[in-house]
């Protein structure tokens, strides 16, 4: 009697995908980012105390880096105090489970930017660094 032949199903194996979608928490910050929508831009959550901010398209600012990808936007838009911005370091990360997600940590930045009223020496820019955790995932728009 002779043996069957054994048919195997290859294994199917995805490519690791960079993450579309951040979720982080940190010192009564909420931030939620993702690259894409269903309309094709970026949106960016903030939330703390004080605010709430929404932004989305070309309000959002992204710059790749040798940290990662700094995403800013401005809360305050205030030309006489000087603005307010928040900038978080998107670090890269890969998806390769089946849970689509991976933990990660980071920070955010505070901004906080002056104009020099008087012609003396002076710090234009202050800051506060805000630790970040969260998740990275992938989401289908």
């Amino acid at each position: 009697m002779e043996a069957a032949p054994v048919h195997t199903i290859p294994e199917t194996r995805t490519e690791p995908v960079a993450p579309n979608m951040f979720e982080l928490l940190g010192r009564g910050v909420a931030i939620h980012f993702s690259t894409t929508s269903f309309t094709g831009e970026a949106r960016f959550q903030y939330q703390d105390s004080c605010r709430e901010v929404n932004a989305s398209g070309d309000e959002i600012r992204q710059e790749e880096t040798e940290l990662g990808t700094l995403v800013t936007i401005t809360l305050e838009p205030d030309a006489d105090a000087g603005s307010l911005l928040f900038t978080v370091v998107i670090p890269r990360a890969r998806v390769d489970g089946p849970e689509r997600e991976v933990r990660i940590e980071t920070h955010g930045f505070l901004t906080r930017s002056r104009f020099a009223r008087l012609p003396t020496d002076a710090q234009l820019q202050t800051y506060i660094a805000v630790p970040l955790r969260g998740r990275a995932s992938i989401v289908d728009f």
